[in-house]
């Protein structure tokens, strides 16, 4: 059960996107916002004021910019609030990491 479980998140995300249109509202675009720019960045300034150093900075940083994972469109699923909403953080987050993790390992490099 726990194997198919990243599949079956990935198959609903599919559904759900499908089945409705993206919607950037503010609490979307805020969402998608903390969780790939302001996360990591507070990760990053973070770590090197403690004073970390490679490759711990790098690690943590690419791990927290890692984009909004499926499971979010699993509980909006299952608790029947906020589907659209979900769906488009995860779509639109997937989407931004693309320029977002770029940015952060150039800066962590």
């Amino acid at each position: 059960m726990g194997n198919a479980s990243g599949g079956v998140a990935l198959f609903a995300s599919g559904i759900v996107l499908a089945s409705g249109k993206i919607k950037a509202s503010l609490h979307v675009l805020l969402l998608v916002f903390l969780k790939n720019i302001l996360q990591p960045a507070l990760v990053l300034g973070g770590l090197r004021w403690v004073g970390y150093g490679e490759p711990t900075v790098s690690e943590a940083v690419l791990a927290t910019a890692i984009p909004t994972m499926p499971i979010v469109i699993m509980f909006a699923l299952q608790y029947r609030v906020a589907q659209e909403e979900a769906a488009s953080a995860v779509f639109l987050s997937v989407i931004g990491s693309i320029v977002t993790m770029g940015i952060f390992i150039a800066l962590t490099s």
